[in-house]
């Protein structure tokens, strides 16, 4: 049995290593140390949208894109990303500036749970402008590749109380599914040619995505 001590070990190894990937990911979207993000992610995807519908790519041509990815049952970073994304809609209508041309979506990196039905649900708590997507792991596996998301399954802290249990616990919490994934946590700014005009980190300002999305 882990010790608590050799639990948060492991977790904060953990953490360390996603952080890691999650820099590589912007050092590899960024070109020559500038602010200016380079063209090189792929916006091909099939999908089903939080209403039970079949999407792909093409369904949103000529709309600028927010892309966030995260998963419903996470009690933080997720929810919170998605209020600052309603929040900056908010925002804009306030300054009289149209959104009816940019789309918000929130990609699970969870899709044995996210079905449409669960993203709806999860959605209602905030603006009726964001849309939520899903579908099977392997039609979401490359999407999560294309935009540099490092997805994987963590059972973690006590945010779901399972901080320095043994393995078979682990085991046991998987096919329960009382889970947490791990995951990168940016958001992804396209204008209407499905440019990357900027990504932001989680923990960014309301300001900060409403000023980039007035640029697009």
């Amino acid at each position: 049995m882990f010790s608590k001590n050799r639990a948060n070990q492991f977790l904060f190894l953990s953490m360390t290593i996603l952080a890691v990937v999650a820099g590589w990911a912007v050092s590899e979207l960024l070109k020559d140390n500038t602010s200016e993000p380079s063209n090189n992610i792929d916006l091909k995807f099939t999908a089903v949208d939080h209403f039970g519908e079949n999407v792909s790519e093409r369904t949103y041509n000529g709309y600028s894109k927010v892309f966030f990815f995260g998963f419903t049952h996470c009690p933080d970073i997720c929810p919170i990303s998605a209020n600052l994304m309603s929040n900056a809609i908010d925002q804009l209508n306030r300054e009289n500036h149209s959104i009816k041309n940019i789309k918000f979506f929130f990609v699970t990196v969870d899709p044995a749970r996210d079905n449409p039905e669960r993203l709806k649900q999860f959605l209602s708590n905030f603006s009726s402008n964001l849309v939520g997507l899903t579908g099977t792991h392997e039609n979401l596996m490359p999407m999560w590749k294309n935009f540099f998301v490092h997805v994987e399954p963590a059972i973690n802290s006590e945010h779901q109380n399972h901080l320095g249990i043994t393995q078979q616990s682990d085991e046991m919490s998987l096919k329960d599914n009382n889970y947490m994934v791990q995951h990168t946590a940016f958001y992804y700014i396209f204008d209407n040619d499905n440019t990357l005009q900027s990504i932001l980190p989680f923990g960014s300002s309301i300001e900060q995505m409403v000023e980039d999305l007035k640029k697009i």
